[in-house]
């Protein structure tokens, strides 16, 4: 729990889980209704949440209900990373036994942009990671005669990779 002087506009909170909320403005004009006698009000947008439908709302909440969700401040600069995180262990905790054990086959010292040769038998794996955000690039199809060929992961990938390497 935060204090509400530490809950303040244009700043980005975690409840410490999967949510993450970005305060919009404050004011009393941000009151729930006429009976609560809290106006310390403020407008938040949900940019992560355990309910995938709250991605993206905005909503209103008293200073105080507010500085009881939240458990930290993310700095600004960190929050496109911390985003990018959670939902990399999201997709890693989804992860097929084939697809898991294929990602520990990698070094966790890729940087975007390598190219990493995988062995024809890898083909199917690699393109189920592919449809789950984690390959970047990779041929569509194999000729009869290509032993091996190169995947290149996404940002997103290199996220979910680390997640497994880590578990």
């Amino acid at each position: 729990m935060m204090k509400k002087a530490e809950i303040g506009k244009g700043r980005f909170y975690s409840d410490g889980k999967i949510g993450v909320r970005e305060v919009l403005d404050e004011g009393p004009q941000y009151k729930l209704y006429d009976g609560v006698e809290d106006d310390d009000c403020l407008r938040y947008r949900c940019l992560s949440a355990k309910a995938a439908t709250d991605i993206g709302q905005e909503s209103s909440s008293t200073r105080t209900s507010f500085a009881a969700w939240a458990k930290a401040e993310i700095p600004a600069e960190e929050v496109q990373a911390h985003l990018l995180k959670l939902q990399a262990e999201k997709i890693a905790r989804k992860l097929t036994e084939p697809q898991r054990l294929f990602l520990l086959t990698f070094d966790s010292d890729l940087s975007e942009g390598d190219g990493v040769e995988c062995a024809r038998t890898e083909f199917r794996v690699a393109a189920s990671c592919r449809e789950k955000g984690i390959i970047a690039s990779m041929p569509e199809k194999l000729d009869a005669d290509d032993r091996c060929f190169d995947v290149n992961f996404s940002p997103l990938g290199l996220a979910v990779l680390e997640s497994v390497l880590l578990a």
